[in-house]
């Protein structure tokens, strides 16, 4: 979940990077202070297995009359060098919201440098047809498969095991790691507490958090989540329970650790 910066998606070891353009077959619309900076059907999507994909406009989409400044050169975190401008609607004012690649090497990439990107934090809404979209842009790629499995799942923390299950669902999401999701009714629920910490995730929705209180000893923050209204796509995971591996001792799957 990324701001300004691009955040790396986990890879398996010596797996080559991959980086192409999509088409997108959706209109995709982007908002700031009220104006909508762009809507096109014609969007390229920019992904990687090494990075959050980026959605890019054909430049005659954008509102380019609310650009403030005239452009400004960088290096942009990928790699490129890029051409920036600041959004500016009534008072408000988004500085480098907007950037579009200059001299890319590659010829596969060279389509973009004919698009203009936002930097997703630096406009208010994204939206994918009517629905708003958050966090990052979609990857077409991106599979998040929601499965239930007899397997034997433990989580240990602070020495003591806090969830047995045989009735987990398994959440397997593209370049991420698996997720073991437990019902309540398998964990030392009081052993957790509610948390203040939400978060979103443009495949599953806003997830609440949870701590660990033990009866003696350190409480830890945010040891693990759950979605008590995940998005109409994932209802499996709906109110069930996963732990961070590194938040506890150890994750258990048919006896054997897993990271």
């Amino acid at each position: 979940m990324s701001s300004g910066a691009i955040k790396l998606q986990p890879r398996e070891p010596n797996t080559p990077v991959l980086t192409n353009v999509l088409h997108s077959p959706k209109r995709i619309r982007v908002k700031f202070a009220g104006e909508t900076v762009v809507d096109s059907r014609e969007v390229l999507i920019l992904r990687s297995n090494e990075f959050l994909p980026i959605y890019f406009f054909p430049k005659s989409s954008v509102r380019t009359d609310l650009f403030d400044t005239e452009p400004t050169d960088s290096k942009h975190e990928l790699g490129f060098q890029a051409s920036n401008w600041g959004l500016k609607v009534g008072d408000r004012s988004s500085p480098e919201a907007a950037w579009t690649p200059v001299g890319v090497d590659d010829p596969a990439l060279q389509i973009l440098e004919d698009h203009i990107a936002f930097r997703w934090k630096s406009v208010d809404q994204w939206f994918e047809e009517d629905e708003e979209i958050f966090v990052h842009a979609r990857d077409p790629y991106a599979r998040v498969d929601t499965i239930s499995s007899s397997s034997h799942v433990q989580v240990k923390l602070n020495g003591e095991v806090i969830a047995d299950t045989r009735n987990a669902v398994f959440l397997f999401e593209t370049h991420l790691p698996t997720r073991y999701y437990i019902p309540p009714s398998d964990i030392r629920m009081d052993r957790l507490t509610v948390s203040s910490s939400a978060s979103r995730c443009p495949y599953k929705g806003i997830a609440s958090y949870w701590s660990y209180s033990p009866a003696i000893g350190e409480d830890r923050n945010d040891v693990a989540w759950s979605y008590e209204a995940p998005l109409p796509e994932i209802p499996k995971i709906k109110g069930l329970i996963a732990f961070y591996p590194q938040a506890v001792d150890e994750i258990l799957v048919d006896g054997k650790p897993v990271s």
